[in-house]
């Protein structure tokens, strides 16, 4: 959202952006960090106003005072300087916004628009009869139906939206990439090839991502293992945020040999390095109901970085992409029968020509998810706000 709201400030030199966030204790910011986050966002006509985020026991009762800070704090934005619009990234944010759109009188967009709440409940995280489904599921739905703008990610959303009837207007804005800053690097994947001792020669599928939750977990190991048994000389290298040691639990489990992976994690500014090391990338999203609604980024960045891919039929419109650019691997799940299906596939994008292979992937990453192809769209977007 925020190369939006930045080209938005660019473009339109009267329009003022207030951000509110709601900051997590173990990612906070140095006072300089912070001050330098301000000075950032002021070039561009945003001010930032960060929030504590209150999480742990009493849920609903911290979740509670969270909205009634941010309510007071909109309430404020919107006496002075007369804040007119409210906008939202995702629907959990979109459900506090929602609210205090009605209560204050203010215009409502709601950016990245996705059923979070079937992602968890499909995921079984939350079940369908918790409090935390319901609540949010009927947010999600009267916001989305009563919202004055909403975008989304996938035509899959906007089709159900003109299903439901929205009176809001929607436009479809996936998750982009600023394809001028993301591409592939040959020094960086040398460096990291360099770090881990993987030979030049050597071919990668890498995973980056978190494992459990709403992704694969053991499965991911599976279909590791099941292509290092139709390839032993293949390296798998692993990118997360999880503990190292319950990664290679996974794949000790499965008997992958320690020689046959690396596991590490990356700043968010090295990730394209990571990509750039690798042959092949995976999306480790299963194939369930709600994941046609995400619009998850990782394809765009390996994309634009060069990278082919496996990804679930189903998730987002990377399966349709994949297929229509000839730039991926599109599987039923992660299980060993589909591993063996494809395999032959994966093989052939793994042994082509590199430098044609990087520019039609590239390509693909720019008409599919490039930040270039929705600034239009933006700017109107934000021209009616």
């Amino acid at each position: 959202m925020l190369p939006f709201m930045q080209h938005a400030g660019r473009q339109q030199p009267d329009i003022r952006l207030h951000l509110i966030t709601y900051e997590q204790e173990e990612y906070a910011l140095t006072e300089e960090q912070a001050a330098q986050m301000r000075a950032y966002l002021a070039a561009d006509n945003i001010e930032w106003h960060p929030l504590k985020w209150h999480s742990g026991r009493f849920k609903l009762l911290k979740k509670a005072f969270d909205l009634l800070s941010g309510f007071l704090l909109v309430l404020k934005l919107r006496i002075s300087p007369g804040a007119r619009s409210i906008a939202a990234l995702g629907t959990v944010a979109g459900a506090f916004a929602f609210v205090m759109a009605k209560l204050l009188g203010l215009r409502y967009y709601g950016f990245q628009y996705e059923p979070h709440s079937e992602f968890m409940r499909d995921c079984h995280v939350w079940p369908e009869t918790s409090i935390a489904y319901r609540g949010l599921h009927y947010l999600e739905r009267v916001s989305g139906m009563q919202a004055d703008i909403l975008s989304t990610g996938t035509v899959h959303m906007m089709n159900r939206m003109k299903e439901w009837g929205t009176k809001a207007e929607v436009y479809k804005l996936p998750s982009c990439v600023d394809e001028t800053k993301i591409f592939f690097r040959p020094d960086g994947r040398a460096r990291v090839r360099a770090n881990y001792n993987i030979a030049a020669d050597k071919q990668v599928i890498l995973y980056l991502g978190k494992f459990g939750g709403i992704y694969y977990d053991r499965e991911i190991a599976v279909l590791f293992r099941v292509f290092h048994q139709q390839n032993p000389e293949l390296h798998f290298l692993i990118v997360s945020p999880d503990l190292p040691a319950h990664i290679a639990g996974l794949m000790q489990a499965e008997g992958l040999p320690e020689t046959s992976y690396t596991i590490t994690r990356s700043p968010y500014e090295q990730v394209q390095e990571y990509i750039s090391a690798a042959d092949f990338g995976l999306v480790a999203v299963p194939s369930l109901p709600s994941q046609k609604f995400r619009s998850p980024i990782k394809v765009g960045e390996y994309l634009c970085c060069g990278l082919p891919y496996l990804v679930c039929a189903g998730v987002s419109e990377d399966d349709l992409v994949a297929e229509k650019y000839d730039v991926g691997v599109v599987v039923n799940d992660f299980s060993e029968a589909e591993a063996l299906r494809v395999y032959p596939r994966v093989e052939q994008l793994l042994n082509a020509e590199k430098t044609a292979l990087r520019a039609k992937c590239r390509a693909a990453g720019i008409a599919y998810r490039g930040l270039s192809q929705y600034l239009t769209t933006a700017d109107h977007i934000f021209a009616q706000l």
